[in-house]
């Protein structure tokens, strides 16, 4: 992702929230209507907390086996099943920061918060949604062309095979200075790997060259 992203730049601004007094039933049933299984639960504006599917069918069904008629369980709030409140941001986080947060809390969303109110929520799709493709996951591209400043030089490298045509196992390589393939296509077992060897004439990962 680029390192100037933020949080506003990606945050959802309509959100599903709840009272803490609302029926803990209607807001079951808008979340399944809305296919969510999280939603934030507001006093004013402010996060209080979270309400989960599964928290809120536990509660549900608890009510109903208490009681012969259901009617517990259609007098239960969103406050007697919530959770915790969700970590929060601000709305001006870089993205990298919400990302990390992520993985140390063990969630995935957050809501970000301007003057103490919840003003969007971000989840960890947002999140993945804003990295930039990653090199070196199978797709050739201009990354291989590069050169660094010192070290080995990596170019493209072609060969031709017995029938005389290109063989993509050495086209799709990277080479060394001396020649020697470092990152490509083995060609005995096709797997993509980043440290090629030459065996016998052959681009090979290491594991094909010590069978």
């Amino acid at each position: 992702m680029r390192t100037d992203t933020t949080v506003r730049d990606v945050m959802h601004r309509e959100f599903l929230g709840a009272s803490e007094s609302d029926s803990l039933a209607a807001t079951a049933d808008l979340m399944v209507s809305e296919e969510t299984d999280c939603l934030v639960v507001v006093r004013g504006g402010r996060p209080v907390g979270r309400l989960a599917c599964r928290e809120a069918l536990g509660v549900l069904l608890d009510a109903e086996s208490a009681d012969s008629d259901a009617e517990g369980a259609v007098e239960r709030t969103v406050g007697s099943a919530m959770g915790p409140p969700l970590p929060t941001v601000a709305p001006d986080d870089a993205l990298a920061a919400v990302e990390e947060r992520l993985v140390a809390e063990g969630v995935d969303r957050v809501v970000a918060v301007e003057e103490d109110e919840a003003v969007g929520v971000v989840t960890a799709g947002d999140v993945l949604a804003a990295r930039p493709p990653r090199s070196g996951d199978g797709v050739r591209g201009g990354a291989f062309d590069e050169q660094p400043a010192d070290g080995p030089r990596r170019t493209r490298t072609q060969s031709t095979n017995a029938d005389g045509g290109t063989d993509p196992a050495v086209d799709a390589s990277t080479t060394d200075a001396d020649g020697s393939p470092t990152q490509g296509v083995c060609e005995a077992c096709g797997a993509l790997v980043p440290d090629l060897v030459t065996a016998n004439g052959q681009a090979v990962c290491p594991e094909c060259r010590e069978a």
